[in-house]
């Protein structure tokens, strides 16, 4: 599967291609929603996009509303440490199709992965 990873800590990208990429994925993570989106316009559709919520250019809905400008049918799972009622809800009524609350382990990714495929 082809995997795209937003997050503008350095750290968490880093987790999510060592954790993707020992699961047989190709991921492409980048921590700037400009060089994200750049990557995004000049290739083919990722099959899903993992994207933090909270970053200094975007904030992850503004960011997934432009990815979907791109590519409509990429499903998306949204990370964040910030896990309101009130996001939940905000991120759902997006279209959000998972979401995995930092900090997170390897399992934890692969199930909002999961869910977000409809296979969980």
């Amino acid at each position: 599967m082809n995997i795209v990873v937003v997050d503008d800590e350095p750290a968490i990208v880093q987790m999510c291609l060592k954790i993707l990429g020992e699961q047989g994925h190709e991921v492409h993570g980048f921590t700037s929603t400009g060089e994200a989106l750049g990557h995004l316009a000049a290739g083919p559709a990722a099959d899903l996009l993992i994207v933090d919520y909270k970053m200094p250019e975007l904030n992850g809905l503004e960011f997934i509303e432009r990815a979907w400008g791109l590519h409509p049918k990429m499903r998306v799972v949204m990370i964040t440490a910030y896990g309101t009622r009130e996001l939940i809800g905000r991120a759902s009524d997006t279209g959000v199709h998972g979401i995995v609350l930092k900090p997170f382990t390897a399992a934890e990714l692969s199930r909002g992965i999961k869910t977000a495929l409809g296979e969980g």
